[in-house]
């Protein structure tokens, strides 16, 4: 049955290709990507994080608003006011870093879309979500924030600091704007939804949580340090199994989205070397 007809249904069959979005889609955005790193190597710093922002967080979730057409004609408008508030929110923070809670722009432009394109049921997001779930996944994040915040601090020494809260506050804006949006709509919304209706809970959900664990290892910013990346390795784990879990349960991927919000306002306030 169409998901437009229901809510979330985790035992719907998927049918057509493994990927259920044209690979075409990610062309543009992997030559906006190439461009920041031309920018990078040209020594433009500014310019290479607002292209990179645009080219990687942008590709996902053009990617998942396309599978949520299910590729036909009508996603193209949704992910232009996607990529204009990435945009707005990271020209915003190269300027200031106050600038970056310009990053509250494209969750609310998605939830705009929420409201107004029932298309986006298909990949759990829907109006008006149970508060109680969206609490569970809150709660799922705050116990492995606190482990993390508790193994990190006691056993590696790493300190735990909110001051100056700038650094704090707009790394957390990127979180909430950027880095878990995109990852929960692609990840979870998109590949887990349909890889675990192909084969199953489990395979789909290790399936998405690899590829989830091997883009955060990508991310340069990510200390190279073997504590921190096996740690790395756990709570990502740990957290996108989570988020599947959760999104297989309840239908939404508000639960999931909370327990990563959750988990990475603990991530940011360790002082990582």
């Amino acid at each position: 049955m169409d998901a437009l007809t229901r809510p979330f249904d985790p035992a719907r069959p998927a049918h057509g290709p493994l990927v259920p979005f044209p690979l075409r889609v990610l062309v543009p955005f992997a030559a906006i990507g190439l461009a920041g790193m031309v920018a990078g190597y040209r020594g433009w710093t500014w310019l290479e994080r607002i292209l990179g922002v645009v080219g990687f967080h942008g590709g996902l979730l053009a990617a998942s608003l396309a599978a949520a057409w299910e590729a036909r004609r009508g996603w193209g408008p949704s992910a232009a006011l996607m990529m204009l508030a990435l945009l707005i929110a990271a020209a915003a923070c190269t300027l200031s870093p106050w600038g970056c809670l310009a990053y509250l722009l494209p969750p609310a432009a998605l939830a705009l879309l929420v409201y107004r394109r029932p298309e986006l049921q298909r990949m759990g997001f829907a109006p008006g979500a149970d508060w109680r779930t969206v609490a569970l996944g809150g709660a799922v994040g705050c116990f492995l924030g606190i482990h993390l915040l508790l193994s990190a601090s006691r056993t590696l020494g790493y300190p735990v600091r909110l001051s100056p809260p700038a650094p704090y506050l707009t790394g957390l804006a990127y979180d909430v704007g950027a880095n878990v949006l995109s990852a929960e709509a692609f990840f979870r919304g998109t590949l887990f939804n349909r890889w675990q209706r192909r084969w199953g809970f489990w395979t789909g959900a290790l399936a998405a949580t690899g590829l989830s664990v091997v883009r955060y290892l990508a991310d340069p910013a990510l200390p190279r340090t073997v504590e921190v990346v096996l740690g790395a390795v756990f709570y990502l784990a740990l957290l996108s199994l989570s988020g599947c879990g959760l999104l297989w349960y309840c239908g939404s991927l508000g639960p999931a989205l909370a327990a990563s919000v959750v988990f990475f306002s603990a991530y940011r306030m360790l002082q990582v070397r």
